[in-house]
């Protein structure tokens, strides 16, 4: 018996070691391949320990988590946060939702959001006068309401600035600290152009059936679903790549009906190898390092920002092993608009060159 034990001993240890040691290999792999699901989750846990942690220390006014930065105004509503633009970040915003007695409460929408003229008695000096869509085209803000706060998320995409630059987003004012406005500003340079400073183009490669055009265009296909029903992209290794529904010019009601099918494109997306069978795929199944914004959030979307709700983007990656060919579309009441996206092998753009 006692020669027995040391045998069913190291037996044991073996199969406990080799099964620490898969599941190390597959959590790895999956932790890699679902990172991007991962800084989602994490920034939510942070907004509800912001809100029912008794652990005061949490309560910071900036952190950042992954590739979220956080400007937290609902706890400091007297300060105000500034940073500098970060192609690999996304700005999140927490306003608190003000509830002044006496006072009708606003609608927050888009134009809490505008470029930065400077400060004049601790108040920001607005520039209503321009939409923050016409001042960056592309631009992609969506607010959800959670925890009875606003939370602002923000993804710019600068073109072709002209100079640098500086927009501001604002909170409402609690009663008690009348006469300050808490405020996220984010700087912007004129070398931040996501095309290089060299490039001739002036938009970036896709598909807007909204049919923005002059200042509001910022995708290199800009057309009516009514008169063109398919618009097609050839994108290359590196490139970027986008899709729009709505028009900037058209009233929230008009826009009421358009959705962007799958609803979470570039996240998920109609995939085919080049054949007539298409199917619904995670876009990091097929570019593992792909990049795309918006992320897929489970929380519904503020109504009000509805002219930002089908703009959405991806970053083809620079490796790309044979030639794909992917589509999302555009549905409106009256019919849809397709937008198909084929993409070269990586091989393929060395022997163009």
């Amino acid at each position: 018996m006692s020669t027995c034990l040391p045998v069913v001993w190291n037996m044991l240890t073996f199969i406990l070691l080799y099964y620490f040691f898969s599941f190390f290999i597959f959590f790895s792999i999956f932790f890699f391949k679902m990172r991007k699901v991962f800084y989602s989750l994490l920034v939510s846990i942070y907004i509800c320990l912001c809100v029912y942690s008794p652990v005061y220390s949490l309560y910071l006014k900036e952190i950042e988590l992954g590739n979220y930065y956080i400007c937290n105004l609902d706890d400091y509503p007297r300060e105000y946060c500034v940073v500098d633009y970060d192609p690999n970040k996304v700005i999140k915003f927490l306003c608190p939702i003000v509830h002044n007695e006496g006072e009708e409460m606003k609608t927050y929408d888009s134009s809490y959001c505008f470029r930065y003229k400077g400060i004049k008695d601790r108040l920001i000096i607005s520039n209503n006068e321009e939409q923050i869509y016409t001042t960056l085209p592309g631009i992609i803000l969506e607010n959800q309401i959670l925890y009875d706060r606003y939370n602002l998320g923000i993804y710019l995409m600068p073109l072709k600035l002209e100079e640098d630059m500086s927009i501001v987003c604002v909170c409402d004012t609690k009663k008690e600290y009348k006469g300050i406005t808490p405020y996220i500003k984010i700087n912007i340079k004129k070398s931040n152009n996501l095309l290089g400073a060299d490039s001739a183009d002036q938009h970036i490669k896709g598909c807007d059936f909204g049919n923005n055009q002059g200042e509001h265009q910022f995708l290199t296909n800009s057309q009516s679903y009514e008169e063109n029903l398919v618009c097609e992209i050839h994108a290359n290794p590196g490139d970027i790549v986008g899709i729009n529904c709505i028009n900037y010019n058209e009233g929230d009601l008009q826009n009421y009906e358009v959705k962007l099918e799958p609803s979470n494109c570039f996240s998920t997306v109609s995939f085919s190898l080049y054949t007539f069978s298409f199917v619904k795929m995670n876009i990091n199944n097929i570019f593992p390092d792909a990049r795309y914004y918006p992320e897929s959030s489970a929380f519904p979307k503020d109504p009000n920002f509805k002219k930002f709700s089908t703009t959405s983007y991806l970053w083809i990656p620079a490796h790309v092993p044979e030639d794909f060919l992917f589509f999302c579309s555009c549905r409106y009441a009256q019919g849809q608009g397709v937008a198909i996206y084929h993409v070269g092998s990586s091989a393929a753009a060395v022997e163009a060159v």
